[in-house]
């Protein structure tokens, strides 16, 4: 019963990471919220037996270091103090549970999440009932690593790239190749290792991907989205990718954008070709950036699109909830990829959009930066652009500039 109390919790965060895709998260739920349960319960019986039949257990396990003078076991006692601590901090952790299954449910990372605070609770286990310092040392690191553990991996992924580039002019071929292969045991080491060497099959179930993305590749997103990417639903409906789509004239930004998505694993590193389409207005010469299908894009696709069952096709509109999203980067980008001048000012093209919808996005600007906009004819049957005030420029240069690439500093009007 003893080890039980200690060993449950392990046993839940090694079947939740090693097999959480697996048993998918429902499973993980139940086989967490029941181990921690378990364990509960037992340290309830601890207590009657250790505290109220006054009983302390020793367990000794195995030695770890066994010398003439010298011996230190990995051993665990319950006394009155250990089983006393055991009970507030199993309750708490099985509320901590609890509360996660609602708070991160639209998270794609839920099996990992729940095997790391299965990990922290067993470690913390491990520190209450440790029987000598080394254990006790033991369980206390191993909590802090947990602690600190998507710290580590955002440090890893931040700081390889500028490792790669700077290495990597003269073992171009060489430094790629290690370069893509870390990337992909990192993301996906949850999954099977054999899935991991077949690239074919990797390929195909590639709308399995599930990130990570941060809040600046979201900001990009949304903002990109607002004027001429497009978020594409694929493989049945079950992942999205992103379709960013420039003339000839804008390619040093298109090219920007491909290797912004690209050096962080979202799209190929192949180079953009300059394709030829024929319209009814002539030859239009553009390029084009896919991503990779991702299942955890699914919800973006979801707030800017609705199905038109007339025109049996998916229409673009503006999320009610773009405010939450419209953060300094993601107005660069979409002022990058629409923003003109405008006599003394400058304008967002904003013609797909309806009326409303782009009255309710200058409400937005005017609540959320104090940015003064208002609604101006793009000419006959071209729809309504988004005029930026001649007063507020100076305010809207100082929120985007920095994250606008130089040359497109003239669509500020020199602000």
């Amino acid at each position: 019963m003893y080890i039980s109390i200690v060993f449950l919790p392990f046993l839940a965060a090694i079947l939740s990471g090693i097999f959480g895709r697996s048993l998918g998260v429902k499973g993980v739920y139940i086989i967490n919220i029941t181990c921690l349960c378990i364990t509960t319960l037992l340290s309830f019986l601890a207590f009657y037996e250790v505290v109220i039949c006054n009983s302390p257990v020793s367990i000794e396990l195995f030695s770890w270091i066994k010398s003439e003078h010298l011996n230190i076991g990995w051993s665990f006692y319950f006394d009155e103090l250990t089983v006393s601590m055991l009970i507030p901090v199993l309750i708490v952790s099985v509320l901590v549970h609890l509360y996660s299954i609602g708070y991160m449910g639209e998270d794609p990372h839920q099996q990992r999440f729940f095997s790391y605070i299965s990990l922290f609770t067993g470690l913390m286990l491990v520190l209450v009932t440790g029987n000598n310092f080394l254990v006790m040392f033991l369980g206390w690191e191993g909590m802090l690593i947990c602690l600190k553990w998507y710290n580590y991996l955002n440090f890893l992924f931040n700081n390889c790239n500028l490792f790669f580039k700077q290495i990597s002019n003269k073992y171009n071929k060489i430094i790629l190749n290690i370069k893509k292969n870390f990337f992909t045991l990192a993301y996906y080491s949850n999954n099977n290792l054999n899935d991991i060497k077949d690239k074919k099959r990797r390929k195909l179930s590639s709308y399995e991907r599930i990130g990570p993305h941060n809040i600046d590749i979201i900001s990009i997103i949304i903002g990109s989205t607002l004027g001429d990417t497009h978020l594409e639903k694929r493989k049945k409906g079950i992942g999205t990718r992103i379709i960013f789509e420039q003339c000839s004239k804008n390619v040093e930004y298109l090219m920007w954008f491909h290797k912004y998505l690209s050096i962080r694993g979202y799209c190929s590193e192949s180079i953009p070709k300059l394709k030829k389409r024929i319209k009814k207005e002539g030859t239009f010469f553009s390029y084009r950036v896919f991503s990779y299908t991702f299942s955890s894009l699914n919800w973006l696709h979801s707030m800017f699109y609705y199905f038109d069952k007339l025109q049996n096709k998916y229409v673009k509109i503006i999320p009610l909830n773009i405010e939450e999203y419209l953060t300094p980067l993601a107005l660069a980008i979409w002022f990058m990829d629409d923003g003109s001048k405008c006599g003394s000012s400058a304008k967002i093209a904003t013609n797909s959009f309806t009326v409303k919808e782009i009255l309710f996005l200058s409400k937005i600007l005017i609540e959320k930066y104090s940015i003064k906009s208002s609604i101006v004819s793009d000419g006959r049957n071209k729809g309504y652009c988004l005029y930026i005030y001649k007063c507020s420029m100076p305010l809207f240069s100082s929120l985007i500039k920095r994250y606008m690439l130089p040359s497109l500093y003239y669509k500020l009007n020199g602000y």
